[in-house]
């Protein structure tokens, strides 16, 4: 059993991280490539490496440069923040969406531009 109270800095902090996911300490630990008994090595150690943090970190998809801005190159963008970035295949989509609305707003530009043409033009046979 681990004291909570005792562990400081990075230990801590991957011990607080892991015990709020929706992983086990033993899950934790082999998802990083290591060993249930390695991770509570990791867990006392104030100054654990970044390395290490990170791969917890990727393990549980939880960014640790939130809590350290310094690890900032360890994460991939999209962990790094709460918006989805979007795949290739849905940037595809939304321009293909928007090359069709702006293909419909042109077409409806046009055919008002028809209309007021042939609404001035009424205007002007009925003045006459």
């Amino acid at each position: 059993m681990i004291d909570e109270k005792k562990l400081k800095g990075r230990g801590r902090t991957l011990y607080l991280t892991v015990k709020a996911s929706k992983f086990s300490n033993k899950e934790a630990a082999e998802r990083a490539g290591f060993k249930e008994n390695t991770y509570y090595t990791h867990v006392k150690k104030e100054n654990l490496s970044y390395v290490i943090l990170a791969k917890y970190g990727i393990a549980i998809n939880h960014d640790f440069s939130i809590d350290y801005p310094e690890m900032d190159e360890y994460f991939p963008h999209n962990l790094n923040n709460n918006a989805k970035t979007p795949t290739e295949k849905e940037h595809i989509q939304l321009k293909d969406k928007y090359t069709k609305l702006l293909e419909a707003h042109k077409e409806l530009q046009e055919r008002y531009s028809d209309l007021q043409v042939k609404y001035f033009e009424l205007l002007n046979k009925k003045d006459k």
